[in-house]
């Protein structure tokens, strides 16, 4: 190919026009020239060829090689670096998802956090030390491939088994089809139970139905100051009741150092509410399905109190689908997290004290929250109770284990308060029972005559880490003057 000049030319200034181009072929070692469509036709070659060796000869017509696939040696991040930042993410203390510890190994940051934030937490500390940093990049892919770390959120937005059908190949579902239409069918019926109940609450004064769940860990202190996110705080927690018919909320409200979280912090909050609101009333309950909680041998044992000593015909607690929870009480944290927000923007929160007035202003329209703040003096032992009312809880009366963690619905009668009614879907057509008193050697016992003791002694202690950690907050004056006091004389594990 040659380059060529053509007899007579009119460029003008903006014209693009290349040269034209001759094309020969060589025949007995003199050059023929012919026309393109010959020369492309001979060498079984493309328009796409000659262009290409057009563009790339240079000037001794010479085709530059070809650089696909050839890469040169990639630049290495020194790896003092890539430990910084797995330094820095492991400086982030943990939080516990109360609902999904026993379904998965995931830790979990606060849910004001995500990578963004993290990223800028870990830049501000290189500068401040001077240090070099890496791009956010790199410390994203860090942060997802090295961790399991999410970040903590109020409610739980996926269903895990809903999410593994999805995600699984033609034959895999196949497998698990029978498996995921149940789940999908107790879903729909936990729904049509919740919207039965709450019509029929509707058209009777004497029925209470009522959802509860546990808002996400409030923290003290919190706000947008860098050396919280590094130090454990202390946890607040918040367990709402919400009246579906009669649209009322209630808060019980109490820190980790007054009270753990557990069966007899929750079933407490239970026998509060029933006694505030239930006399005389038959009283349904919709709830997750948190069996350190919610669904055990503690809690049915103040159910059974309840009703034998309070002026309750009934209980039923029935049982959300897990990862299908959503209910009427989501909005009690949905307002109070808002709230939260707003506050946080014109200051820090120091002590438990101050998450008081966030949450009884979270309500702006309808009946503001009914606030109950929980002592230790306040919080019985429930385990006490169920080991004084009855030795059997596990096994039915048709003489079968008991899976607690399959029932779906607990029954609870004034006119027998020996008997658990349970059933393990919400279409069965009876209730299968547990006498609590077991043998007939023990049926002499009468439940109405159990007093409830105190859980707590002292009040509980936390440990040395965290009360270390807010007093150098204290120390560095990330927290001001005048709650100093209020955490020095935390009780901790010294």
């Amino acid at each position: 190919m040659e380059s060529v000049d053509p007899k007579y030319r009119y460029p003008t200034n903006d014209s693009n026009r290349a040269h034209n181009q001759a094309y020969f072929l060589r025949r007995n070692g003199e050059k023929v020239r012919v026309c393109k469509k010959f020369f492309m036709a001979t060498l079984d070659i493309g328009d796409t060829m000659i262009r290409t060796t057009i563009a790339k000869r240079n000037s001794n017509l010479i085709v530059e090689m070809d650089h696909r696939g050839r890469h040169r040696k990639q630049k290495v991040l020194d790896p003092a670096l890539k430990d910084a930042v797995r330094s820095h993410i492991n400086s982030i203390p943990r939080v516990e998802s109360h609902y999904l510890r026993n379904q998965t190994s995931r830790d979990y940051f606060e849910g004001s956090l995500n990578i963004s934030t993290l990223y800028r937490l870990y830049k501000e500390k290189c500068l401040e030390n001077n240090s070099p940093y890496v791009k956010k990049s790199m410390y994203e892919h860090i942060f997802n491939t090295e961790f399991n770390i999410g970040f903590h959120k109020p409610k739980k937005d996926q269903c895990s088994t809903c999410e593994c059908y999805r995600n699984s190949s033609e034959e895999d579902r196949r497998q698990l089809q029978e498996m995921y239409e149940k789940h999908l069918r107790d879903k729909d019926l936990s729904r049509e139970e919740n919207a039965k109940d709450v019509e029929d609450a509707k058209t009777k004064e004497n029925k209470i139905v009522a959802v509860y769940d546990l808002q996400a860990v409030l923290p003290s202190p919190s706000g947008d100051v860098s050396s919280f996110y590094y130090k454990s705080r202390l946890a607040t927690y918040n367990f709402t009741m919400y009246d579906i018919v009669r649209k009322q909320g209630y808060c019980y409200v109490w820190s980790e150092h007054r009270a753990k979280l557990g069966a007899n912090e929750i079933g407490t909050c239970f026998l509060n509410f029933l006694r505030m609101n239930a006399d005389g009333k038959s009283i349904v309950f919709f709830s997750d399905n948190c069996a350190g909680q919610n669904k055990n041998k503690f809690i049915a044992a103040m159910y059974l109190f309840a009703v034998s000593n309070l002026n309750i015909p009934s209980i039923t607690h029935k049982f959300l689908v897990t990862g299908h929870t959503q209910n009427e009480g989501d909005s009690m944290h949905s307002c109070i997290e808002r709230e939260k927000k707003r506050v946080l923007k014109s200051g820090p929160i120091y002590v438990p004290s101050q998450w008081i007035p966030v949450i009884r202003l979270a309500k702006k329209k309808g009946n503001p929250y009914i606030i109950q703040e929980m002592d230790t003096s306040d919080i019985y032992n429930l385990k006490k109770l169920s080991e004084d009312m009855g030795k059997n809880f596990n096994e039915s009366n048709q003489h079968e284990k008991v899976l607690w963690s399959n029932i779906k619905i607990l029954n609870f009668r004034k006119d027998e308060p020996y008997f658990i009614y349970y059933k393990y879907n919400y279409d069965d057509a009876e209730y299968k029972f547990i006498d609590i008193r077991g043998r007939k050697s023990t049926r002499s016992l009468i439940t109405n005559t159990f007093s409830l003791k105190p859980a707590y002694e002292c009040s509980p202690k936390i440990s040395k880490d965290k009360k270390d950690g807010l007093l150098f907050l204290c120390k560095t004056k990330a927290i001001k003057q005048q709650y100093h006091s209020f955490y020095k004389n935390l009780p901790s594990n010294q």
